[in-house]
């Protein structure tokens, strides 16, 4: 990634953002990349290097809590209705005024909220692992969550929340800053299974700082610029995403969508990891079945990290699913 192509603004709320921008070229769309937990725009770099000479435009953002955007401590800083609002001062920046939005993970949920609330300013979505995630306007307890998982598959699926959402979580992640990543980016996605997912198994990972190395699809170089960016980021401002969702920061928001608001109505895209064990693929598809019933359904073999785990597969379908939009700049 070029780092001259970064660039800093203001948003209206008063947080500073970091993002990546190469403009379009060539009739071509503006794509909207949106990362989650713990990535940031670096987790992008392969999709950026397979589309950018493609002519097609790149608004890549780091996100609340990592590379260069703030940091804020407040979990109220992430709710996901300021964030989707964030991303619009973004576009207004750079006088863009329609994108097609990507989102994983988190970021697909703040996706989901630019749907919901500036869908004029979309042409159109891409969820990957994560799907649409439509607004929850009452208060889930991450404990009935975790019950409701277990009872349904199996597995507790939200069992790590419990530990993120924890005050001195953080200091235990940054002190043995390895082992998170390790945990997070795992040699297999059994691990999630094993490690992530059940309560009490998160903590018991980082506390005994396993490091069971770094998995087949990262490489060395790439494993180091997370860890070094996750290092000098921090992680107290970044599990504000799990503390806000616990404490219902987005509650009142989310009651304020409009009914007719929650269906998507525009083109979509949903890549499904079918080993991730937390945003599970029939789940997500589900969703899809019942809110974007019209959206375009691409399973991989792969655990969370799709865009990394199958680059060229995750970059092939994106591109022919821009392609036949037929939309440009």
């Amino acid at each position: 990634m070029d780092s001259s192509l970064y660039k800093d603004v203001n948003v209206s709320r008063g947080l500073n953002y970091r993002y990546y921008h190469s403009p379009a070229s060539h009739g071509k769309p503006t794509l909207l990349f949106l990362h989650g937990f713990p990535s940031s725009s670096y987790d992008w770099h392969r999709q950026i290097e397979y589309l950018q000479p493609k002519g097609y435009g790149l608004i890549v953002p780091d996100g609340l809590g990592v590379g260069g955007t703030s940091k804020p401590d407040s979990p109220e800083a992430y709710r996901f209705a300021l964030m989707a609002r964030d991303i619009v001062d973004i576009l207004d920046a750079e006088g863009i005024q329609k994108v097609v939005g990507i989102g994983h993970d988190w970021g697909s949920v703040v996706l989901s909220r630019l749907a919901n609330l500036y869908s004029e300013r979309m042409h159109a979505f891409g969820w990957i692992a994560l799907s649409y995630t439509p607004p929850a306007p009452q208060l889930r307890d991450v404990d009935t969550m975790i019950a409701e998982g277990r009872a349904q598959t199996g597995n507790d699926l939200f069992g790590y929340w419990k530990y993120f959402s924890k005050d001195d979580a953080y200091r235990t992640c940054e002190k043995n800053i390895d082992s998170f990543v390790q945990l997070l980016y795992p040699i297999s996605p059994q691990i999630w299974y094993d490690w992530f997912s059940p309560v009490g198994k998160a903590e018991e990972w980082l506390e005994t700082n396993r490091t069971p190395g770094r998995p087949q699809w990262l490489s060395q170089e790439e494993y180091d610029v997370i860890r070094a960016t996750l290092s000098d980021s921090g992680l107290r401002s970044l599990v504000n995403y799990y503390k806000g969702w616990v404490k219902g920061v987005n509650v009142e928001d989310d009651k304020g969508i409009p009914e007719d608001a929650i269906p998507i109505r525009k083109p979509a895209l949903f890549i499904a990891a079918t080993r991730d064990s937390v945003c599970t693929a029939v789940n997500g598809k589900f969703i899809m079945s019942q809110l974007a019933p019209h959206a375009k359904i691409v399973e991989l073999d792969v655990g969370h990290w799709a865009h990394m785990e199958a680059t060229e597969e995750v970059n092939r379908e994106l591109e022919s699913w821009v392609e036949n939009l037929g939309i440009s700049a």
